[in-house]
């Protein structure tokens, strides 16, 4: 994870270094864009053993993105930052730590279930290449793109809320959760000027060591972008 981290690290140095006119110290011309991902999340090839609900589970991303052109048609984007994702769990079952501090895959069997989500945090190196059939000059116009991305995972927690003889009731743990470390995936966008919709694909097992036997999901990801603030 260390190597991870410094490879990021490493990215963020080159992109922000990407353009700048050593000329001017005082006032540095930093090219490139924020960009805001919106989503929600799925989880594919799960044959149904971790129930998930669609709208709990949401997605967001923070990415700053510089802008490489190649022609009148292309422009390769890489960009670094970090998404924040969630899943949603459908029935009572999430992770739970004991008194001995031992983690495991258990169902709440008391109260009423509010909320029941599984936050993950991961830093990631988005890259993409879009294509402007009509031509552009600087990113304006009907856009669409495919690309990739690497992402390394940070932070992992869980959220319970439920009511409890008239009380309520929060619950977090945070753990490794047998996530897996490094995840790797596919973007696609159709877009124009500032907002696109986009999809994700995650290659990767969100799950090195899934919760359920068997169970083996990816995640799939959809949403919308805003890009320039």
């Amino acid at each position: 994870m260390k190597k991870g981290f410094g490879f990021i690290i490493l990215c963020f140095t080159y992109f922000l270094g990407i353009g700048q006119d050593e000329k001017r110290l005082e006032q540095p011309d930093i090219p490139g864009d924020i960009m805001l991902d919106f989503g929600f999340n799925s989880l594919i090839d799960n044959k149904e053993l971790v129930n998930t609900e669609l709208f709990p589970s949401r997605s967001f991303g923070l990415y700053y993105m510089a802008e490489r052109k190649l022609s009148d048609q292309f422009i390769f984007n890489p960009a670094i930052g970090f998404t924040f994702e969630k899943i949603g769990f459908a029935d009572r079952s999430n992770y739970q730590v004991d008194d001995l501090k031992v983690t495991s895959w258990d169902t709440v069997s008391v109260g009423e279930l509010k909320r029941n989500r599984l936050a993950i945090t991961y830093a990631e190196l988005p890259l993409e290449l879009r294509f402007y059939p009509n031509r552009t000059v600087d990113g304006e116009g009907f856009f669409v793109s495919i690309g990739s991305v690497l992402g390394f995972k940070i932070a992992a927690k869980t959220k319970m809320r439920f009511n409890l003889d008239g009380s309520k009731i929060k619950e977090m743990n945070t753990g490794n959760f047998g996530l897996s470390d490094v995840r790797y995936g596919m973007v696609a966008r159709v877009g124009f000027q500032k907002v696109n919709a986009f999809v994700k694909y995650y290659v990767s097992d969100v799950w090195r060591d899934a919760p359920i036997d068997q169970a083996t999901p990816s995640q799939f990801t959809f949403g919308i972008n805003l890009t320039g603030f």
